[in-house]
């Protein structure tokens, strides 16, 4: 899994220099095959990190910095996509980004002299205060670390979406107790 991670961020850096790369250009710098490529194509482009067309890629607008388009989870080292991320910002101006709202508020939960912490709306996609939001814990969509914690920008949307795919409903104290339970839980066995 990690070979693959690091082929990723590879390809973006490959994309980033180059601004587009087709399929057998990116499988003869990897010394891989074309359907490993093509795989991690889908990958990168279900993130949201390029575009993928017939034959190669893209990366998308150049607006994006390099950092953003290849920065990992600070908590499990998965690519960070731009409709899950969790940003904790920091006193010293440090910024760490986590892939969902699960490992985010798990870098909370350890966290100090933190100034600030953000997550993503699953909903709408916005960014949303994380201390004042509402998640789902353990519903039955899960789209990235396990226990799935969603983040919600109201407790009727968190209700509604609570109804049709299960899981508990939480303030982010409340979250980070439960995170922290199930981390002892599965030290303890």
């Amino acid at each position: 899994m990690t070979v693959s991670l690091d082929r990723e961020k590879q390809i973006l850096e490959y994309l980033q220099k180059r601004g587009s790369a087709s399929i057998q250009q990116l499988a003869d710098a990897f010394g891989v095959s074309n359907m490993t490529i093509h795989r991690d194509l889908n990958k990168l482009a279900q993130a949201g990190r390029i575009l993928k067309k017939h034959g190669g890629a893209t990366l998308p607008s150049e607006g994006r910095k390099l950092q953003e388009e290849i920065s990992s989870c600070a908590m499990c080292g998965k690519l960070v996509s731009q409709r899950t991320v969790f940003i904790v910002k920091y006193e010293n101006g440090e910024e760490k980004r986590a892939c969902c709202a699960h490992c985010g508020l798990m870098m909370v939960s350890c966290g100090k002299n933190i100034w600030q912490s953000l997550t993503t709306d699953y909903l709408f996609g916005h960014m949303i205060s994380a201390g004042q939001a509402t998640y789902v814990s353990g519903s039955d969509v899960n789209i990235c670390c396990v226990p799935s914690v969603l983040a919600f920008g109201s407790k009727q949307d968190a209700e509604k979406f609570q109804k049709g795919f299960g899981g508990r409903m939480s303030d982010m104290e409340e979250t980070v107790r439960y995170l922290n339970g199930m981390m002892h839980m599965q030290t303890g066995m």
